[in-house]
């Protein structure tokens, strides 16, 4: 019976934290020092469900724990529930990409409203402004969500998160499709993304359960690139629909979230290290008779509830907002990015309508451009990975948080000037190309911009990097639904080239941040509460 009482040779398999894991490469994955943890981490419940995705298995061997604890075994054959170490190749990259396709539907869902709003405003009978809103109350869905539902996949799972989740968001889709009010149109749309954005808090974390950190980085990028290309495929869908009756854009999603749920409930195990672990601890109960055996997650069950977990985990992000300026500021960053290009679902119709007269699906195909530049910014990950490497490497192996800044400082110059590009080449005589290559140079700075803030936040915010995240998440999405509120009026008031210079400008102002966080962010760390220290 050497499984039960060999503690030194156990292993807590666990994923890491959800919100960490959906938007950063595992290449950022840093893993916290073990005695840091034994000061820091207290015994309140938000700690404990925090605890099981962190604990390494140092830790694991040098702590006195209860030999009733049921944790995987790592010295000999996978345990029969440790079900992902058996999983062939094919499988493993099966269900990821089937997790990243879900994930790119229901972003794109967000941006297809760019030419359905044209038919809902005839339908119901609104002005353009109240017709904004049907992006705007959907990225609101996305920005509440996930602080609501990653509690639900701590405490039951992947699986029972995705299939919940998904059910709900294409129920919504449906009030959506075929609501005979205007006010059940923007209910369905804002519920559908509060549930939708399951999969971009909870996903990466099923990658990061099947792939080791070896084989991790090309499944996660290929996850969070697909994140960012869903926006820019969504007009194009929409636009595809233009002729036709509106509601085909809606039930062409609810199709492809239809295949997507079926597909989850009879393909996709759960994956979630913890409760993997309920079942290893069942079975020992049966064949022992001993009812001591259990899991960590049972223990945690026990003393909280899903409402608790909801109302401790939604606490901290913003906390991190309110009192750290430094999240502040980078949050604000990246609210920033992503704002314009919600902005532009608004604003590209005009634009290319008005200066190159462009028809619904040559508008449409005109986003291209910066999902071009997204994946031209994800395909330089490596370099800067190997950089960063490098610099730890020259520092002695001692890694310092603003290293991990350098994505940012090439995205903090790209952004304007792709901003720059777009405003003084939306000429009629003046080639429809230009707006569209300042749009990639925009997109790529996008991508570097999100790399840069993900990697310095996971890096100096370790124990509370989900939070972090969280709060980035909350802000970047609160700020692209309302820039889509006023982008339209101000491209008409102030001309589009001026508008375009305009944002461009606010892009420049942003540049000194990378480079005063990365000379003072020792000091400013030191003056944070939830900033980590080696």
């Amino acid at each position: 019976m050497k499984e039960f009482v060999d503690k030194k040779t156990l292993d807590s398999l666990v994923s890491i934290d959800n919100e960490l894991e959906e938007q950063t490469p595992q290449s950022l994955h840093i893993s916290a020092s073990d005695n840091e943890y034994d000061r820091h981490l207290g015994e309140d419940l938000s700690h404990k469900i925090s605890r099981l995705s962190v604990i390494t298995s140092k830790e694991k061997a040098e702590e006195t724990r209860s030999p009733y604890e049921v944790v995987f075994v790592t010295d000999g054959p996978p345990d029969p529930e440790d079900v992902t170490k058996f999983y062939p190749t094919w499988r493993k990259w099966y269900i990821g990409a089937l997790v990243t396709f879900t994930s790119m539907v229901i972003t794109m869902i967000s941006s297809c409203w760019a030419f359905v709003g044209q038919h809902v405003m005839i339908k119901y009978h609104i002005s353009h402004e109240v017709s904004i809103l049907g992006i705007t109350f959907y990225v609101f869905g996305l920005a509440f969500g996930p602080i609501f539902l990653s509690p639900l996949s701590e405490l039951y799972g992947r699986r029972a998160t995705y299939l919940v989740s998904l059910s709900m968001s294409l129920a919504f889709q449906c009030l959506v499709t075929w609501s005979k009010t205007i006010e059940g149109v923007y209910f369905g749309r804002f519920l559908s993304g509060f549930f939708g954005s399951s999969f971009l808090s909870v996903a990466g974390g099923t990658l990061s359960d099947l792939f080791d950190k070896d084989h991790i980085t090309v499944p996660m990028s290929l996850y969070t690139t697909a994140g960012f290309l869903g926006p820019s495929l969504g007009p194009i869908v929409s636009g595809a629909f233009f002729t036709t009756d509106y509601r085909w854009t809606f039930i062409t999603f609810i199709i492809a979230s239809g295949v997507c749920l079926i597909l989850i409930v009879f393909t996709v195990p759960e994956t979630y290290p913890p409760m993997l672990l309920i079942n290893k601890a069942r079975r020992l109960r049966e064949e022992t008779g001993d009812e001591n055996y259990k899991a960590p997650l049972e223990e945690v069950r026990a003393q909280t509830t899903l409402l608790k977990a909801v109302v401790m985990a939604s606490q901290r992000p913003f906390a991190l907002l309110l009192r750290d300026p430094m999240i502040g500021v980078l949050a604000f960053y990246t609210g920033f990015v992503l704002a314009i290009i919600y902005m532009y679902f608004v604003a590209f119709p005009y634009i290319f309508e008005t200066v190159y007269h462009f028809g619904v699906m040559e508008v449409a195909c005109a986003y291209i451009g910066m999902m071009v530049g997204m994946i031209f910014g994800s395909c330089t990950a490596w370099y800067f990975q190997m950089s960063y490497d490098r610099r730890v490497k020259a520092n002695g192996g001692k890694s310092v948080p603003e290293m991990r800044f350098e994505p940012l400082f090439f995205g903090a110059f790209l952004t304007p000037i792709g901003l720059m590009i777009f405003a003084w080449t939306c000429y009629p005589q003046v080639h429809w190309i230009g707006p569209i290559i300042g749009s990639g140079i925009f997109g790529a700075g996008v991508f570097y911009v999100f790399s840069g803030v993900f990697n310095y936040t996971v890096d100096a915010y370790r124990r509370y990097a989900a939070s972090g995240l969280a709060c980035n998440s909350f802000v970047r999405c609160i700020m692209g639904g309302v820039f889509p509120l006023f982008g339209l009026q101000m491209y008409k008031k102030m001309g589009i080239n001026w508008a375009g210079f305009f944002l461009a400008m606010i892009g420049v102002l942003l540049i000194p941040i990378p480079f005063v966080f990365t000379k003072y962010g020792a000091y400013l760390r030191s003056k944070s509460p939830y900033t980590w220290t080696e």
